[in-house]
């Protein structure tokens, strides 16, 4: 029986690679106004953005409230993941935030009426925004320091590995004022550690500190306050240098694996692994092998 005689198409970046479920999402009206200029470290209101090396570091940049989600956060997020991804250059990002808190959730000081206008709100500004960034194609990195809470809970639980300093701690506190969690907190918090804990941290409401966090398996690990952003870092340095096509495809069977069988994810995985194949990264790390060297990535 004939096999393949040549390779499936592989797009050079995986950044491209990935673009079909990344642009799959509706982006809401924000993320159409305004696109991030075309510079390595753009300038924004409410985030910072470095590139260091071929790490993009997106920084949450709201101390004085926290780093509440606003419309404007929302929308400079976006645009920093989307400079992130055009650039050509950034092979894994890192996203934290500065003062003493990762994100406390919604602004609600910029909140203004009920009923419709809340709804419209999750619909067109913080729904599509945290399934942008659970859509990003590239390696995320999540620096947690401090409170995470509601939807900056659910915002820090997309990254494909989570740390957090020592003092930090995540909250579903929606049941404490007659409310129920949102921006994909009951989905996040089930698939990560069943029904039971997940019910136990929304409907008590109570905080769970990142010592603990790790213990469950919520995130990776919990490490000294001090530490917290050289180590995450060097995470995502790590990332930056080993092949990033086969990360970002291991980004997706980890996600898909949750509503696959098992059958499934074994043709997926056969798939995935055909596409992986035939990347300049997989020729590489097999010349290396034979050369005796260490493999030198490319990201393509």
């Amino acid at each position: 029986m004939a096999h393949h005689t040549r390779p499936p198409p592989c797009p050079p970046r995986a950044s491209q690679a990935l673009a079909r479920p990344l642009e799959s999402c509706a982006s809401p009206p924000l993320a159409r106004h305004r696109r991030p200029p075309p510079m390595s470290n753009p300038q924004f209101s409410t985030i910072t953005y470095e590139q260091d090396g071929g790490v993009a570091v997106i920084t949450l940049n709201r101390p004085e409230k926290m780093n509440a989600l606003s419309r404007e956060l929302m929308e400079d997020l976006q645009n920093g993941l989307r400079h992130a991804l055009d650039g050509g250059q950034t092979r894994a990002i890192l996203l934290t935030a500065n003062g003493r808190g990762f994100c406390a959730g919604a602004d609600l000081s910029a909140a203004r009426g009920e009923g419709a206008d809340i709804d419209a709100g999750m619909r067109d500004y913080f729904n599509p925004t945290l399934q942008f960034v659970a859509e990003c194609p590239l390696p995320l990195v999540v620096a947690v320091n401090g409170a995470a809470a509601g939807a900056g809970s659910s915002l820090a639980l997309l990254g494909d590995i989570v740390i957090a300093g020592e003092s930090a701690y995540f909250q579903q506190a929606f049941a404490n004022i007659g409310l129920v969690p949102d921006t994909g907190a009951s989905w996040l918090l089930t698939h990560t550690l069943g029904p039971v804990r997940a019910n136990a941290l929304m409907m008590l409401g109570d905080k769970l500190p990142a010592k603990q966090a790790a213990e469950w398996g919520l995130v990776l690990r919990a490490v000294p306050d001090a530490e917290l952003q050289t180590e995450a870092r060097a995470l995502a340095q790590r990332l930056a240098s080993r092949a990033t096509v086969a990360l970002s495809l291991i980004k997706r069977l980890t996600r898909m694996a949750a509503n696959n069988s098992l059958r499934d994810q074994m043709l997926l995985e056969m798939e995935f692994q055909r596409t992986a194949r035939f990347t300049e990264d997989s020729k590489e790390a097999r010349q290396a092998f034979l050369d005796k060297r260490p493999a030198q990535f490319k990201g393509r």
